[in-house]
């Protein structure tokens, strides 16, 4: 750590005296900035940026971002792009040039690609969200790149796992489906499908598991439609919000070849705020509650002790107490990530063009946890003409990824500080008693049960555009995209666990595979048509999605340690196949009016149909409403010409969602699922207790927002408060097992999500020569259940309830009283407040939330010539974490397991101790409980990126850039949650650090 710290302080002065050779020895001058629009505060792509009265120029990058070398003083430039006014500016002395250009007002021309067809941004009167490029061009590295989302748009939740190549969890203005969260991560299903938003790649869905086979830095623009209008257009699909996502494709100029290498070292981490207890306390330990496996018990002499076994017992204990193991240290290693990125782009006015290829290699923190990809992307636009243009995307990706089931963060309570690796014995790992998986060596347990997931995708896409009259624009889209997946799941023999009657002690091997193929169909016609200062758009279209299932799988036990498991499998294995198609075929039509760019109505309508449904339930419509003013228009309000913008925005939608509904759920579907033989044939299954009645989730969502600009162009914000609810919530709910099936999946009720967002974006600072750039955003939002259909109040499974007037991810848990002085053992209160022994203690609400109601992040972005400097940080407060690490430690350590340090001094150990613990023999009770559940409020400083172009110092021929980049991810979290990490629900590692050096050429 302190070499990758000084190496990082050297690499900044070394910078810093390189800038200020910059400005002291260049002679001539060379000006970089960013261009966008005036009115939104948008990046334009493919700016033109030239020397006055030549043909000399540059064009702007994805960022919408400029570099222009050799120029003079009294050098005049001119900006200009389509459907907007030009500028002209004298470089003079200055290095950092912005430019604002203001929209064109003979058009609305300038338009960008959003949904399934393009719309011009200004006329949106939806909820839109847009991520800021720099997120992915800055290259921090990621195995899925969701992991860069966190903390870049109001009202969009993203919570990682921190495992290599492991997707996060993301939300969109809350939970808007049912989910049930219990106090282990193998029963956390809150984070299920049926609340995820849709996610839409260059127009093709695609589901989240494939999230980590696309490479960040082919991305250039990521929306999230938030709103009710917004989402229409995906009918079906869309009510959880959709992130919509585009790759880079080809920008007009000479080629341009880029290289990006990147190495990133993750430290040995620690357990966040956690120490766990040395060896001098827990032998201490032992010896008090007379644990019967502990040395610290063996080693204490009694009084049929002989002098001489009394003397061999002390000298042995004070031999353990002198040993202290950090087997954190001893089960992990230094992680190590490679990230390396090749692009070519380019193109005329008739071809553009955009290949690349990345591999990244990611090894985690400890064996059997590694994730690896490879992705390759082809696009290809021509104009045959100028009415007719087509374009070809192709992208093959490869992920594989590894996973231990068990981390040194879970093991390291079972070994005991004063044993070393090199122990034969480890005490306290005993499956009988603790009722786990446990090898007899922990360096066998890392690597004896571990699962490997491979993924493969290929995506082909072709798009026809033709300009039929100066009204008319005809779209034709078709696509192809085949997914692959295999899941291996092994666990070795293991002899500890076969003499305790435990069947898999002879080993498992478990293998899924599962493919899909879908092809997408897109026909659209689009209408504008301007009339003096009226202007309308229409657009009309069908969409058809066809889906065909496959997969297979085997169960088997018993493997050979002398063959690979993968063909040492026991032959006696249970088979499991699928097969199964659906479709969806859907008709929609948008229109706008703008009136003198001053006011702005859009309405939106979808009819979808699936065939995951039963017949007459299959069709829904959805459909929105929206409409914007723009203020600033109004000649009244010239005389506050303090604000560049200021846009009032609303909108209604209704929409609908299927997650959660697969389609042997709305049908029935029969195979063969079990080795049941009737007369000596086999039986035919239903394969899921169906329900005929099963509806999709509606969502109304009110929406009322207002745009503004400051200050010259310097400050940009959004404040918007929604109102969104869900009906017929869906939700499996017990049934009597005489069914043959213990669940049924139903609409039971309705919740509501409401809340506020603020999005600020603000040039802090802009001096001929620097820039400060802030970007800020704040959520708030508030989820309750409204209805339960007749109930009020529904448990599921053995943690899950939902109940009227809570939010839906309510902590459900025992009332924690404290411990009784008289005899050590845990108390709570029952309903009316009355003390009652755990046996008898309800669970009850009212303890919070396990969902954040308050999430966000702010960005800083520091240019001074050729260096920049920007750093992130996140946050979430107003929810609460289940400390599971505390939970395990108080029940086990009557079992020999290593608990926190000073946990010694805070369990009761005589009549009359007021203590927060109870006496660990008789705290037996697994089930949750308030004692648990901490506030897991946070600020994470998420990261610093610095970075600095080489490329005027080095003066190499053909060489346009030349970056060198440090960076340092997750340096600090400050929280007052006392568990492992306040995102990580489970007994696992806080969030790792990582240190990055990276180089960045373009030539």
């Amino acid at each position: 750590m302190k070499f990758i710290q000084k190496h990082l302080v050297l690499l900044i002065l070394f910078l810093s005296l390189l800038c200020s050779f910059n400005t002291n020895a260049q002679e001539q001058i060379t000006v970089e900035g960013i261009i966008t629009d005036a009115q939104t505060g948008e990046s334009l792509i493919g700016a033109t940026v030239i020397i006055k009265n030549t043909t000399s120029g540059v064009i702007t990058n994805y960022e919408g971002h400029y570099k222009f070398g050799g120029l003079v003083p009294e050098t005049i430039l001119q900006y200009s792009y389509i459907g907007y006014e030009s500028q002209e500016l004298v470089v003079g002395s200055k290095t950092i040039i912005d430019i604002q250009l203001q929209p064109s007002s003979k058009d609305l021309e300038a338009v960008v690609v959003f949904g399934e067809n393009q719309k011009d941004i200004r006329t949106i009167t939806g909820s839109v969200g847009k991520i800021d490029t720099k997120v992915f061009s800055a290259g921090t590295p990621a195995g899925s790149f969701d992991q860069l989302l966190q903390g870049q748009v109001a009202g969009l939740a993203i919570q990682s796992s921190g495992e290599p190549g492991e997707k996060a969890s993301i939300r969109i203005r809350g939970n808007n489906s049912l989910g049930i969260r219990a106090k282990d991560d193998a029963e956390l299903v809150s984070a299920n499908r049926a609340n995820e938003p849709l996610y839409i790649l260059n127009g093709s869905p695609i589901s989240s598991d494939v999230f980590n086979t696309i490479n960040p830095d082919d991305i250039v623009d990521i929306r999230v439609l938030k709103d009710g209008l917004s989402t229409v257009e995906y009918g079906t699909r869309g009510a959880n919000g959709v992130i919509e996502i585009k790759t880079k494709r080809g920008i007009v100029g000479e080629t341009q070849y880029n290289v990006r290498y990147q190495h990133t070292v993750k430290p040995i981490s620690g357990l966040g705020g956690i120490s766990l207890m040395q060896s001098s306390e827990k032998l201490a330990l032992e010896r008090e509650l007379e644990i019967v496996s502990g040395l610290g018990f063996i080693y204490t002499p009694t009084p049929s002790d002989s002098e001489e076994e009394a003397f061999i017992k002390n000298k042995r204990y004070r031999q353990l107490e002198s040993t202290s193991t950090n087997w954190l240290k001893e089960l992990s290693r230094i992680a190590q990530v490679k990230d390396l990125q090749l692009s070519i782009s380019g193109g005329a006015d008739d071809t553009r063009y955009y290949l690349s290829t990345s591999y990244y290699d990611e090894q985690g923190g400890f064996d059997n946890s590694w994730a690896e990809r490879f992705t390759t992307r082809f696009n290809l636009d021509h104009n045959f003409n100028d009415d007719v243009s087509v374009g070809f995307d192709s992208s093959v990706g490869r992920s594989k990824r590894s996973k231990s089931h068990s981390s040194p963060a879970s093991l390291i309570y079972t070994l005991q500080p004063y044993e070393t690796a090199n122990s034969d014995d480890f005490i306290a790992r005993n499956p009988i008693t603790i009722g786990g998986q446990y090898f007899e060596n922990p360096f066998d347990e890392l690597n004896g049960r571990y699962s490997d997931y491979t993924s493969w995708r290929v995506d082909l896409n072709s798009r026809l555009n033709w300009i039929v009259s100066e009204a008319f624009n005809a779209n034709a889209s078709f696509g192809i995209t085949y997914n692959d997946s295999e899941n291996n799941s092994v666990t070795l023999a293991n002899k500890l666990v076969q003499d305790a009657g435990i069947t898999k002690g002879k080993g498992a091997f478990n293998k899924n595979e599962s493919k899909s193929l879908a092809s997408r169909l897109n026909l659209s016609l689009d209408f504008r048509k301007r009339f003096n200062d009226h202007s309308i758009s229409v657009s009309g279209g069908t969409e058809y999605i066809h889906t065909k299932n496959w997969g297979f799988g085997f169960n088997s036990i018993g493997i050979s340690d002398k063959v690979d498991p993968e063909i040492g499998a026991n032959p006696n294995a249970t088979i499991s196949t699928a097969k199964f198609y659906d479709a969806l075929l859907g008709f929609y039509l948008r229109g706008n009016y703008n009136f003198a760019s001053k006011y702005n109505v859009t309405g939106s309508f979808r009819y979808d149909g699936s065939s995951i449904l039963p017949e007459d339930k299959r069709f829904v419509p959805a459909w929105g409403l929206g409409a914007s003013w723009n203020i600033q228009k109004e000649s009244w309000f010239e005389q506050f010409d303090v604000f560049d913008q200021f846009k009032l925005r609303a909108s209604y939608g209704v929409n609908y969602n299927s997650g959660g509904i697969r389609q042997t759920l709305g049908l029935p579907f029969y195979d063969f699922t079990n080795n049941d033989t009737y007369l000596g044939d086999r039986v035919i299954n239903l394969v899921e207790f169906w329900n005929p009645d099963l509806k999709f989730e509606r969502a109304r969502q009110w929406s009322l927002a207002l745009d503004f600009g400051l200050f010259d162009h310097s400050i940009y914000g959004t404040i918007e408060a929604y109102v969104k609810n869900t009906d017929d919530l869906l939700a499996a709910v017990d049934i009597p097992a005489s069914n043959g099936y213990s669940d049924l999946l139903r609409n039971i009720g309705k919740l509501r999500n409401q809340g506020i967002e603020l999005q600020l974006s603000a040039v802090t600072i802009r001096t001929d020569h620097f820039r400060w750039t802030t970007n800020i955003n704040f959520a708030y939002n508030d989820n309750e259940i409204t209805d339960l259909y007749l109930q009020d109040e529904i448990k599921v499974g053995s943690e899950g309830y939902f109940k009227v007037g809570e939010p839906i991810n309510s902590a459900y848990v025992k009332y924690w009283a404290g411990v009784n002085p008289e005899n050590g053992m845990p108390l709570y209160y029952d309903e009316n407040m009355n003390l009652v022994t755990g046996g008898v203690a309800p669970q009850m609400t009212g303890f919070g939330t396990y969902t954040h109601p308050v999430t966000g992040g702010f960005t800083n972005i520091f240019n001074y010539h050729d260096l920049e400097v920007s750093t992130l940080f996140t946050y979430a407060w107003g929810g609460v974490n289940y400390n599971n690490l505390k939970a395990r430690m108080i029940r086990n350590v009557k079992n020999g397991e290593v608990p926190y340090e000073g946990f010694y001094n805070d369990i009761w150990l005589k009549p009359g101790d007021v203590k927060p613990l109870p006496y660990p023999k008789f705290f037996s009770d697994t089930s949750v409980n308030s004692l648990f559940v901490e506030n897991a409020s946070y600020l994470r400083w998420k990261n610093i990126i610095i970075r600095y172009n080489l490329s005027e110092q080095l003066k190499i021929k053909g060489i346009t850039a030349f970056k060198i980049t440090a960076q340092a991810n997750n340096l600090l979290t400050i929280t007052g949650y006392e568990g492992i990490d306040p995102e990580i629900t489970g007994i696992g590692q806080p969030l790792p650090r990582s240190f990055t050096l990276g180089v960045d050429v373009t030539f």
